[in-house]
């Protein structure tokens, strides 16, 4: 694990971050079951974080364990430890990486790839666009930096 130095003392922690609104609301909600708002303050932390419309990429039955989370606090904290990596990592880290290891323990899959576009007439030689999967759920946005680590949002729950 490699150490982490905040890249700017003015950037808002993990938990602030996720105040502004990022997040899917159930998922913020379970933070707040679970009881770790001071942890996604304090450490240093890759969070995978579902998009605020995550309702529509997910099937009926996660919405159904989801609901039931939000009663259950050991549901709540098993889901969300699903999403968090005790190291902040980006994703140019995650190109050379096939699975990381989750809060809880769970392996959760990696899929990044790197496509070179060759058909542009630019200055520059190639251009380069990139797909990420943590689990099957896409990355929508990556490498949010926060004071503690990285926010990368995502179209789905890990379960």
């Amino acid at each position: 694990m490699k150490k982490w130095k905040p890249p700017a003392e003015n950037l808002p922690n993990i938990y602030d971050r996720l105040v502004e609104g990022l997040a899917y609301p159930h998922f913020f909600q379970l933070i707040h079951i679970a009881g770790y708002q001071d942890y996604l303050r304090e450490g240093a932390l890759t969070i995978f974080v579902p998009v605020e419309n995550t309702i529509d990429y997910i099937s009926p039955e996660t919405l159904k364990t989801i609901e039931k989370a939000l009663k259950d606090e050991k549901l709540a904290k098993e889901i969300l430890e699903n999403h968090i990596v005790e190291e902040p990592i980006t994703l140019k880290e995650m190109l050379d990486i096939k699975e990381l290891t989750t809060l809880n323990g769970k392996k959760i899959s990696i899929n990044v790839e790197c496509h070179i576009r060759e058909d542009y007439e630019f200055l520059i030689d190639h251009a380069c666009y990139v797909t990420a999967k943590i689990q099957n759920n896409k990355i929508e946005t990556a490498n949010i930096v926060c004071y503690n680590g990285f926010i990368h949002t995502i179209k789905g729950i890990i379960l």
